[in-house]
């Protein structure tokens, strides 16, 4: 319920549940949804789970789609790196030594136009 009410923990949470199959069926389609959400409203573990992701994405997929997972890695990891999550700076450093002077330019630019999303709250009658 939680998650559904965009509480970041929650969806994290629910998204890490969903990636081990722990008390619902494994689904990694379902965990990244939960930890995208849980990202873009600002939960540091989301966004350097979502980063390592997309790491592993930029080394597994196609090469011509290396550079923009690269790139998204690069920021979502810089993004928790910024809040002091652990291991996500040497993680972002370790990404950047694959990516050119622009991609990194390009992933600076996508990290300072970053706001976290609103949290829409009740109204209070």
């Amino acid at each position: 319920k939680a998650a559904d009410q965009s509480h970041p923990l929650a969806q994290f949470n629910l998204g890490m549940m969903y990636a081990a199959g722990q008390g619902v069926p494994r689904d990694t389609s379902k965990s990244m949804e939960w930890m995208q959400k849980a990202a873009d409203l600002g939960d540091a573990g989301a966004q350097h789970y979502i980063g390592l992701q997309h790491h592993r994405a930029s080394l597994d997929g196609l090469p011509e789609a290396a550079p923009e997972s690269r790139i998204e890695a690069y920021k979502w990891l810089q993004l928790a790196s910024a809040q002091g999550y652990r291991s996500a700076e040497a993680a972002w450093a370790f990404v950047a030594l694959g990516m050119t002077r622009e991609d990194v330019a390009d992933a600076n630019r996508r990290i300072a136009a970053f706001v976290p999303a609103q949290v829409n709250q009740p109204e209070v009658a």
